[in-house]
C-alpha cells in the first residue's frame, strides 16, 4: 500500500476526483504532513459545497425531469471554472438565475402548447359530434317529422309517457351517445304547439339549437348527404391523428425536439445554460462528497489517499490524461506508510484459486490485519483445516463435506452458505487425508491397512497420539511466534523481536518441550525420570534464556526510546510471568486435538458395535451423529485453537478494510 499526494489548481480538482471516483481503486484520507500543517492553519479555504449542491440540485432536478438534459453536452469554460473557484456561491447563483429565466420561457412554451393541444381535442370532439348527428338525421324522417330535438336520455321515459297519451302521435329515438339522443316526433300539425311545450318542459333542444342550419339542410338533401358525411369523416380522422401524435410525444417524453421547436426558434440551438447547469450539478456532486477530504486554498487543492501498489501505473495514466485534457501540469508523489500514519487500510487479498475468496471471512472474524503485520490469509485456512482434519479424520465423511462444499460454492454467491461452502472444501480434503492416516472410512476402521494405520489409533495408542499433538503444538506456536517477531519489526518495535512475542517465547517453548521430552519420553536421555536432573539439562537453560529475554525486552525498549522509568521493571516481570504461564497454557490447550480425535475413534467403536445389533442402520445413525454434533464441536475447537493459541501470537487485528473512493451515479443515488 502506498500513500499518494496530488497537488493541482483548484479549478481542476473536480476532474481528478471524478476520475478517481469512477476508477474506484484509491481510498482518500485527510491531508496530513508537516508541509501542509501551515497551509491548514493559514490558507485553508473552507467551502460548504454540500449546501451549495442541495441549493442547486433542487432547481436542476425539476429541469432534469423534463428530459431536456438527456442529450445535452456538459459545458463550462476554463474561465468560468476559475470564476467558480474564486467565488463558488456567486457562480452558482448566476447559473440559477439563467435557469430560472429558461424555465420561465419553458413554462410559457408549455402553456402555449397545452392550449393548442386542448384546442385540437375540442375541435375533434365537435367534429365527431357533428358527424354522429348528421348520420343520425335521415332525410325522410326530417321531412315528415313534426319536431326533432336533442334529448337527455334520463328524461326520456317521462317524455314518452306524455307522448303516449295521444294515439295520433308516434316517436323514434336514435342514441348518439350514452347520455343523449335524437327524438323524432310524428303526428298532425295541430299537435305542434303541445309538442314544443313538452320540449321546453323536458329541456329538449331543438335541432336548430344544436346544429347549424347548413348541416340540417345538408341532411335534408339526400344527393349530397353521403359526400358531406365522407368529408366530415376525413376531417375527424385528421384531427384524431393530430391528437394521437401529441399523446405519443407525451408518452415517450420526447421533449427535446418538441421544446427545441417551441422555445428556441430564435437561437436555433440549446441555450448554453443547459450545458452549464449539467456541468455544475456534476461538479458540485463531486465536491460535496463527504469521502473526499480535500485541502483547498485559493491557489492549490491537495488530495491524499491510499492506493495498492498494483494500481500505481493506472493512477499515473489518469493524471496524464487529465493533464493532456487541461494542458496543465499536476504534482503527484508516492510514499510508503510511516509509523505515524494511522488507520492505513488493508486491501482484500486476491485468493488463488478464486473459489477460496469468501474464506477471507475466517481471518476478518478475528480482526482486520493492519498494514504493518503479515496478512495471514492462506495461513488461517491451512491451520484451521489441518487441525480440523486431525480431529475429524475420516475418508468417507470428509468426501461428503468436500462434495457439499463444491455444491455450495457453485450454487450460492451471497449469504452464509457462500462463505461456508469454500471452507468445506479444504476441511473435507484434510479430513480425507487424515482419514487415510487413521484408516477410517465412514467410521469403519482397518479397511485399508488392516489396523496397521500410519497414525496411532487414538483409543489404543492415546499416549503416542498426544506426543504427536504436542510436537504439532510446538511447531504451530513457534510458527506463530516467528510471524509475530516479523510483525514487531514491521510495526517499528525492533526490540520486540526478542521479547514475549518473538525470540524469548520461541526459546521458552522450545526449551520447555525438549526438557519435557527428555524427562518423560526419551529413555536414553541422562535426565529421564529424574526431575532434579532436568534443572541442569541444557534445554532447561534454553527455556530460562527465553524467559529472561522476555523480561528484559521492555526494559531495553524503554532505555533506547528515552523514556526509562521504574515502572518498566514491573512490565518486565509481567512479561516473564506471561511467557511462563501463557506458554504452558498454549501447549496444553492443544491436547483438545487428541481428545476430539479420541471421541471420533470412540464413535467408530460404537458404530462397529451397533452395526452388529442394528445392522446398517446402526452404522448410519453413528455417522449421522459424527457429521452433525461432532462436526460442529470439532469446527469450534479448531477455530478456538486458531484464534487464541496460534493467531494470538502475532495477530492484533487493528487494521481497517480498504474502501475505494467512488462517485455514485445518479441511478445508484436514487436507489
Amino acid at each position: 500500500m502506498k500513500k499518494f499526494t496530488i497537488i493541482a489548481a483548484p479549478e481542476y480538482e473536480h476532474m481528478i476526483l471524478g476520475e478517481l471516483g469512477r476508477a474506484r481503486f484509491v481510498q482518500l484520507k485527510e491531508v496530513t504532513g508537516i508541509d501542509f500543517t501551515k497551509i491548514k492553519e493559514t490558507s485553508e479555504r473552507p467551502e460548504d459545497f454540500t449546501s451549495l449542491y442541495k441549493k442547486f440540485h433542487e432547481t436542476y432536478q425539476s429541469l432534469e425531469k423534463t428530459g431536456l438534459l438527456e442529450h445535452v453536452k456538459t459545458d463550462l469554460s476554463m474561465a468560468e471554472l476559475r470564476d467558480f473557484t474564486d467565488d463558488p456561491e456567486a457562480t452558482v447563483d448566476s447559473i440559477l438565475t439563467e435557469l430560472s429565466e429558461f424555465k420561465k420561457r419553458l413554462d410559457e412554451a408549455r402553456t402555449t402548447d397545452e392550449t393548442r393541444r386542448k384546442e385540437r381535442e375540442r375541435r375533434l370532439v365537435e367534429a365527431r359530434e357533428r358527424l354522429v348527428r348528421v348520420r343520425a338525421l335521415q332525410p325522410d324522417e326530417l321531412k315528415r317529422g313534426l319536431a326533432v330535438g336533442l334529448v337527455d336520455l334520463k328524461h326520456l321515459p317521462r317524455l314518452v309517457d306524455h307522448l303516449q297519451r295521444f294515439e295520433d302521435i308516434s316517436h323514434k329515438v336514435i342514441e348518439i351517445s350514452p347520455e343523449t339522443g335524437y327524438i323524432f316526433i310524428f303526428g298532425p300539425e295541430q299537435r305542434r304547439g303541445w309538442v314544443e311545450t313538452l320540449f321546453l318542459i323536458f329541456e329538449v333542444k331543438d335541432i336548430f339549437e344544436v346544429m347549424s342550419t347548413g348541416d340540417v339542410l345538408l341532411a335534408l338533401d339526400a344527393e349530397i348527404r353521403e359526400d358531406v358525411i365522407k368529408e366530415y369523416e376525413e376531417e375527424a380522422e385528421k384531427l384524431q391523428l393530430l391528437v394521437e401524435r401529441e399523446e405519443e410525444v407525451d408518452v415517450i417524453k420526447d421533449q427535446i425536439e418538441k421544446i427545441q421547436v417551441l422555445v428556441e426558434r430564435e437561437e436555433g440551438q440549446y441555450p448554453p445554460v443547459l450545458g452549464k447547469a449539467k456541468y455544475m450539478d456534476n461538479l458540485l456532486r463531486i465536491l460535496s462528497n463527504e469521502r473526499a477530504p480535500v485541502l483547498r486554498t485559493k491557489v492549490i487543492s491537495v488530495i491524499q489517499g491510499w492506493i495498492p501498489e498494483d494500481n500505481l501505473q493506472v493512477l499515473d495514466q489518469i493524471i496524464d490524461d487529465v493533464q493532456e485534457k487541461t494542458g496543465e501540469l499536476f504534482f503527484i508523489e508516492y510514499e510508503d506508510p510511516s509509523h505515524e500514519d494511522h488507520a492505513v487500510p488493508t486491501p482484500t487479498p486476491k485468493f488463488k484459486p478464486s473459489f477460496l475468496q469468501p474464506a477471507w471471512t475466517l481471518t476478518t472474524l478475528r480482526g482486520y490485519p493492519s498494514i504493518h503485520e503479515v496478512n495471514p490469509n492462506y495461513i488461517t485456512i491451512l491451520v484451521f483445516s489441518f487441525q480440523f482434519g486431525l480431529m475429524f479424520g475420516d475418508i468417507g465423511q470428509g468426501a461428503i463435506f468436500l462434495l457439499l462444499g463444491i455444491i455450495l460454492t457453485k450454487k450460492f454467491k451471497r449469504g452464509m452458505a457462500s462463505k461456508l461452502g469454500p471452507m468445506f472444501i479444504p476441511m473435507g480434503l484434510f479430513a480425507i487425508f487424515f482419514g487415510f492416516l487413521y484408516d477410517s472410512i465412514f467410521l469403519v476402521e482397518g479397511m485399508l491397512f488392516h489396523h496397521h494405520q500410519i497414525l496411532p489409533n487414538p483409543v489404543e495408542h492415546t499416549t503416542q497420539l498426544m506426543l504427536i499433538v504436542f510436537q504439532i503444538a510446538v511447531i504451530e506456536v513457534i510458527l506463530g511466534l516467528i510471524i509475530g517477531a516479523i510483525n514487531e519489526y514491521k510495526s517499528g518495535h525492533k526490540w520486540g523481536v526478542i521479547g514475549e512475542h518473538g525470540l524469548g517465547m520461541i526459546l521458552y517453548i522450545l526449551g520447555l518441550y525438549l526438557s519435557a521430552y527428555a524427562f518423560m519420553v526419551d529413555r536414553n536421555s541422562p535426565v529421564y525420570g529424574d526431575f532434579m536432573a532436568v534443572t541442569s539439562y541444557w534445554a532447561f537453560y534454553v527455556m530460562i534464556v527465553g524467559m529472561v529475554l522476555a523480561m528484559i525486552e521492555p526494559i531495553i525498549a524503554s532505555i533506547t526510546g528515552g523514556h526509562f522509568g521504574i515502572e518498566v521493571f514491573g512490565e518486565g516481570v509481567g512479561a516473564l510471568l506471561m511467557t511462563f504461564v501463557e506458554g504452558l497454557a498454549n501447549l496444553f490447550s492443544f491436547l483438545r486435538i487428541a481428545a476430539f480425535a479420541l471421541a471420533h475413534a470412540s464413535l467408530a467403536i460404537a458404530a462397529h458395535a451397533m452395526s452388529h445389533s442394528m445392522g446398517v442402520g446402526g452404522l448410519i445413525l453413528m455417522n449421522g451423529i459424527a457429521m452433525s454434533f461432532e462436526f460442529i464441536s470439532s469446527s469450534v475447537q479448531s477455530i478456538r485453537l486458531l484464534y487464541y493459541e496460534f493467531m494470538g501470537k502475532f495477530f492484533h487485528g487493528g487494521g481497517a478494510p480498504f474502501r475505494p473512493f467512488r462517485i455514485r451515479s445518479k441511478s445508484e443515488q436514487a436507489a
